[in-house]
């Protein structure tokens, strides 16, 4: 019966082995499954010697059952240190070894040197066979062994105990529970001497223990953690490939992706199956990609799939042994991104729309205040759109020649902008002098230069709530310094040279220019050949005379621009 049952304990531990294989929530620590297939060994090698019928076979099954004994505890402490966040330091680690070795040696030679046991005699107690034994010296290395093995796992579960969170304290406790439960069934059969060992029922109930013991602990084991949960994701899959980018492994996900992949040798090359497959024309050139140092994720459509690629080396001892190639299904979150984008440039159409009218009904209130003003000034009708027509010739003059060919279009655009509300200051004049058919007085001329400081004024208020600081401050510019000289004579304030900000120095020349080709109540316009004659004699004087001189140079453009509106004057008095 007693047969049966240590038969029983050995088949159990060997049950618990493949309960953890099978059912553990990871499967990749050696140290766990070590301590179990040790214990296994144990419990198997107790249950020959059991039924041997000599001395030589219960001796011989003996040291099977002392080998895996002595290293099941060193294995043990190994992962008890494992569970507390330590790390067994190497002179203790090659102490352990040695202990472990010297008892296997002395055992297994103790009929001739008769150190671990004094005598040895076959036995039977209650049907089962054992050795009757008396202890040599040597045998005590077997109790250092377990007292340096038993202290060393309360100090690492203390210490995690009092100095760490990373470690589950309910585990914790366990192990200590369980080291002091597994130490006292095995020192009180020692000390009384009793005829049966327990052992194997102890290992029995430890298996159990263990068991569910690192089903637990795992659970915290980030490593663990991470490859369970990637080995279950359908849309995640991984390509291991050496460094010479020869096959190793893949999972299912990627041989869906790449059914090549199904086809190749471990350890040949892809391309030796099919060189034209997607694996070896999209993805190899961008693993060399990477490797060189453009390190940037690939993305594939395959099968009607978004997969992002990422590529990780695989390191051994600091040194680069292959490369692994991530590969995640990000189908959904590149529709999703699609989509914020099509949105995105929906929204952004219409913005520019709804600016673009706004701007649009900006420039028309603008231009309507403009016209009022003229309206009110009997000498400059039309004067606004053929100044802002001649401004527009200018400048595209201007940015043909060297010195100017760097404008920004945006600056050009906006002065072009700007020119009609180059005379809104005339709002703030009287209308007796506005109005007035003939040459003004010099009170009369002082009162009517008032128009370009007070045109800044209100331009800067139409455009206080425009955006667009640029384009305010160049029409306020356009509007108060237009009148201004080169040579520092002109109105309001009396600038000179380069301190006249470039837009007003444009509008300038296409201010005078108009003037001087316009008729006006106080004079008949001036030819051609004379304008043009005026604006040369002042280059240098009123006008900025590199300006001047490239202006001269638009005369066919605004000769052919100012006879189209005779033409057109011409044509409405006739319909009248």
């Amino acid at each position: 019966m007693l047969k049966v049952f240590y038969l029983l304990n050995c088949l159990f531990s060997i049950g618990c082995l493949i309960y953890y294989f099978e059912n553990a929530f990871s499967k990749v620590n050696l140290k766990q499954i070590m301590v179990l297939v040790l214990t296994a060994i144990t419990n198997y090698a107790f249950s020959l010697s059991v039924f041997a019928d000599n001395l030589e076979g219960v001796y011989v099954a003996s040291q099977i059952y002392y080998c895996a004994n002595v290293f099941s505890l060193l294995i043990f402490l190994f992962v008890i240190a494992e569970l507390c966040n330590h790390k067994v330091i190497w002179i203790v680690r090659l102490l352990l070894v040695s202990l472990c070795f010297a008892i296997i040696i002395f055992y297994s030679t103790t009929k001739d040197n008769h150190l671990y046991y004094k005598t040895m005699e076959f036995v039977k107690v209650f049907g089962i066979s054992s050795i009757k034994r008396t202890y040599g010296p040597c045998h005590g290395i077997l109790f250092a062994l377990i007292l340096l093995v038993n202290g060393l796992s309360i100090y690492y579960v203390v210490s995690s105990l009092l100095r760490t969170k990373e470690s589950s304290r309910s585990t914790l406790w366990a192990l200590i529970i369980l080291m002091v439960v597994a130490t006292i069934l095995y020192m009180i059969p020692k000390l009384i001497h009793a005829p049966l060992d327990f052992m194997p029922f102890v290992y029995s109930v430890i298996d159990i223990f263990l068991v569910f013991l690192f089903r637990k602990a795992n659970l915290y084991d980030m490593t663990s953690n991470l490859l369970n949960v990637y080995e279950r994701r359908f849309e995640y899959g991984y390509i291991a490939l050496d460094k010479k980018y020869r096959y190793l492994t893949s999972n299912e996900f990627a041989k869906q992706l790449f059914p090549i992949l199904r086809d190749v040798r471990t350890d040949t090359y892809v391309s030796d199956v099919d060189p034209k497959a997607v694996f070896c024309t999209k993805l190899l050139p961008w693993i060399d990609e990477w490797i060189a140092g453009e390190k940037k994720q690939k993305q594939l459509v395959n099968l009607e799939k978004t997969i992002t690629c990422n590529l990780n080396e695989i390191k051994y001892k600091k040194k680069v042994i292959g490369y692994l190639v991530e590969l995640r299904d990000t189908t959904q979150q590149q529709k999703y991104i699609d989509l914020i984008n099509n949105y995105n440039m929906k929204l952004h159409k219409e913005v520019e729309n709804k600016t673009r009218r706004i701007l649009e009904i900006q420039d028309s209130i603008i231009s309507g205040m403009a016209t009022m003003v003229e309206s009110r000034d009997n000498s400059t009708g039309g004067h606004i759109k053929r100044t802002s027509d001649t401004v527009k010739i200018f400048i595209e003059k201007l940015k043909t020649t060297e010195r100017y060919s760097a404008l920004k279009p945006e600056f050009c655009e906006k002065v072009i902008k700007a020119a009609p509300m180059h005379d809104l200051g005339k709002i703030a004049v009287d209308d007796v002098i506005l109005r007035k058919p003939g040459k003004y007085t010099p009170e009369e001329y002082a009162q009517m230069k008032k128009h370009a400081a007070e045109g800044a004024k209100i331009v800067n208020i139409v455009l206080q709530n425009v955006d667009d600081v640029e384009f305010r401050h160049i029409a306020v510019n356009v509007a108060h310094f237009h009148h201004e000289h080169w040579d520092g004579e002109g109105y309001p304030i009396g600038l000179k040279k380069d301190s006249i900000p470039l837009e007003a120095r444009i509008m300038a020349l296409a201010d005078v220019f108009d003037a001087l080709v316009s008729k006006r109540c106080y004079k008949e316009p001036f030819t051609y050949d004379e304008a043009f004659r005026i604006i040369r004699e002042n280059l240098g004087t009123h006008f900025d005379p590199d300006l001047g001189a490239i202006f001269l140079q638009c005369r066919m453009e605004l000769e052919n621009l100012y006879t189209n509106y005779e033409d057109e004057e011409f044509q409405k008095k006739n319909k009248k």
